[in-house]
């Protein structure tokens, strides 16, 4: 179990969220001829329209940040399960029932999950670095991670980062999920017109064998809740370290359960604790869905959000308002 510590910074300028309506389990819920434009966008896969647009969404309101810098200090992170999993299934039974000669040239290229975030960079050409993150369920938050480090580097000045996802054709138990959701980050020193919201995230890995033992199940305990402390010790909000929520993310693995019932032991008294799903969800989207879905109240107090898979990857993120800033610059 890695203990170290990892928190990690940056300012929210902007957000941008694209999201099916309730109970969708496809992807036809999207007209990209109304939300991109009639030309250019028709052979993109359908997690690569949801990201160019919650991009658009998210630049439009920085006050055109992005040409206030040069291209090379721009860049690009973003996370995915299924971004092309659809694609994947349709090239399979292509190539089965047809033969390889009957693939489509025009999105046969996109069987490379990168380049669904690397048409981003194209597209408003940020060309400082290109990340694509795929671990399972946490790939949105650990995006965030990814960005608000290279940030904190000094490897760029502005970086375009989050999640898509589209309809997993075979989600087994879990439930598809499809949209997108971007954020556009600077570095937690610099200063803008816009809202003065903080990122704040940690990463931590439980080895799902490690709980088989009462000492692993110790380790895993106090790995969350030194996760929670370092997260929470800096929260530049009037409220303090006390988080306003805290909403667990998370399926019906053993490591799930360990994380919920450690925060649920060291955050229950102080916070309220709730899940966010029934049910696991097939992609990384929810956790920063969630997360960007806070209420004004809530503004007092950072959202803290926890999400953890039966892999053994374990992502916290939250969003909190610095003395006399305003978040509406990451509504």
């Amino acid at each position: 179990m890695n203990a170290r510590s990892s928190v990690a910074e940056s300012l929210v300028m902007a957000s941008g969220l694209v999201s099916s309506p309730p109970g969708t389990v496809d992807d036809t819920w999207f007209d990209h001829r109304v939300r991109l434009g009639p030309r250019g966008y028709k052979y993109l896969p359908p997690a690569c329209q949801y990201l160019l647009c919650a991009a658009r969404e998210a630049l439009s309101r920085t006050g055109g940040e992005a040409e206030r810098h040069p291209q090379e200090r721009r860049g690009v992170v973003v996370g995915t399960n299924c971004a092309v999993s659809a694609l994947h299934a349709d090239i399979e039974e292509t190539v089965r029932d047809q033969g390889i000669e009957r693939l489509s040239p025009m999105i046969t290229p996109f069987f490379s999950v990168n380049l669904v975030a690397s048409r981003l960079s194209t597209e408003h050409r940020f060309k400082g670095f290109n990340v694509t993150v795929t671990s399972p369920r946490t790939a949105g938050i650990e995006a965030l991670h990814i960005a608000s480090q290279e940030l904190a580097a000094g490897r760029g000045d502005l970086v375009l980062a989050g999640v898509t996802e589209a309809a997993d054709p075979r989600p087994n138990t879990a439930e598809p999920e499809s949209g997108a959701a971007v954020l556009a980050l600077r570095p937690l020193g610099a200063a803008h017109a816009g809202g003065d919201a903080v990122l704040r995230t940690a990463l931590r890995f439980i080895p799902p064998t490690a709980l088989e033992s009462e000492a692993g199940r110790r380790r895993a305990e106090d790995t969350v809740r030194t996760a929670l402390d370092e997260l929470c010790a800096s929260a530049p909000a009037p409220s303090g370290a006390r988080p306003a929520s805290v909403t667990l993310v998370i399926d019906d693995s053993p490591v799930a359960g360990a994380v919920a019932a450690a925060v649920r032991g060291r955050l229950g008294p102080r916070a309220s604790v709730s899940t966010a799903f029934p049910a696991a969800r097939a992609g990384a989207l929810a956790p920063v869905e969630v997360l960007l879905s806070r209420s004004d109240a809530e503004d007092l107090g950072p959202r803290l959000v926890v999400v953890a898979a039966r892999e053994g990857n374990v992502a916290l993120g939250s969003i909190s308002t610095r003395p006399g800033g305003d978040a509406r610059g990451a509504s």
